[in-house]
């Protein structure tokens, strides 16, 4: 059986499901299904560098200290995701400069098509962890839309049983 976890934001009206890619990304997938558990919000902006997505930065004083100190692998990774596709990027503790202490982890739901993990201090591979069902894409499509032109906002997390 398939897990699902809903995105939701209310100034847009996103309300979104994922399912989760447990098959290709074990562990992302894992991780992402403990976070919506605890059914958190977080902010989130419309991605500067990385064309259509909504992110949403998790530095590990965010995180419930079960999930920060995850060290999570590559897996089903890449630098080009697609219209729905949802991922997760890990840097470890000082991998990167200029980010917070600890490890870092950003969620990103991509939108549309031309997305590409390019940023100053080059390329970067995330876990394509989970992808939207084809049924809300249109409508995430039209939210995360709203929140490009309204600027940053609160995302929430909820597992769906």
């Amino acid at each position: 059986m398939k897990r699902h976890v809903r995105f939701t934001e209310p100034r847009s009206g996103l309300s979104a499901r994922c399912v989760l890619l447990d098959d290709k990304a074990p562990q992302s997938a894992g991780f992402l299904w403990r976070l919506a558990q605890i059914r958190p919000t977080y902010d989130a902006i419309h991605a500067m560098w990385t064309g259509p997505e909504l992110s949403c930065p998790l530095p590990a004083s965010v995180l419930p200290e079960e999930l920060s100190q995850t060290d999570m692998p590559l897996e089903n990774a890449s630098s080009f995701p697609q219209a729905g596709e949802v991922v997760l990027a890990y840097a470890s503790s000082g991998s990167i400069k200029g980010l917070p202490p600890g490890a870092f982890f950003d969620l990103g739901i991509f939108y549309g098509d031309g997305g590409r993990l390019l940023f100053p201090f080059g390329w970067l591979m995330a876990n394509i962890c989970g992808e939207i069902v084809p049924e809300d894409l249109a409508h995430a499509q039209s939210c995360i839309g709203e929140i490009r032109k309204n600027g940053a906002c609160r995302l929430s997390i909820e597992p769906l049983d």
